[in-house]
């Protein structure tokens, strides 16, 4: 870049520029970092921008990090592992992002259990016979919506799977 991209007036539009990213929607540091390189600012640059948003208050990767997983876990349609792997997909440090899970777990009341079970109730998949085959997509469905192995054990073995009925 040539050297007026380094002065005060770079770091007034890198600036801008991630106070208009985060006008619409909460980013992490990283996901911030990565649009102002895409942009061409040089590393000073990006980082006295993104010192200026931090003591603002507009970046805060904990916050951040806590809304996200509040979010994903409060939709009902994820389990744990999902959520903090979308958070470490924002850059997000894995203690970071366990913390947030921790706690969304608790803002949201979050029962693993009881969301695998409305997440293949919607699918049609409880409360009737299962074959085999639907039975693996069942367990796959889940697993690639980040429920435990215990979760997905305990609920398929809840829900009727024998084609001839239920054990006596």
């Amino acid at each position: 870049m040539p050297p007026e991209d380094e002065g005060p007036d770079a770091v007034r539009r890198a600036t801008d520029a991630c106070l208009k990213l985060l006008s619409m929607r909460a980013r992490s540091r990283r996901e911030l970092e990565q649009a102002l390189a895409r942009k061409g600012f040089t590393e000073a640059v990006c980082e006295a921008a993104l010192a200026r948003v931090k003591d603002w208050g507009y970046l805060d990767d904990e916050r951040f990090a806590r809304e996200r997983a509040t979010l994903l876990l409060g939709r009902g349609r994820l389990g744990p592992e999902a959520v903090a792997h979308r958070l470490r997909a924002h850059g997000l440090e894995e203690g970071t992002a366990q913390q947030a899970l921790s706690e969304a777990r608790d803002a949201v009341s979050f029962d693993a259990l009881a969301t695998a079970r409305a997440v293949l109730e919607k699918r049609g998949l409880l409360g009737r016979p299962l074959e085999a085959r639907e039975r693996a997509r069942a367990g796959r469905l889940l697993d690639s919506r980040g429920f435990s192995e215990d979760v997905i054990y305990r609920l398929l073995g809840e829900a009727s799977l024998d084609p001839s009925g239920p054990e006596e």
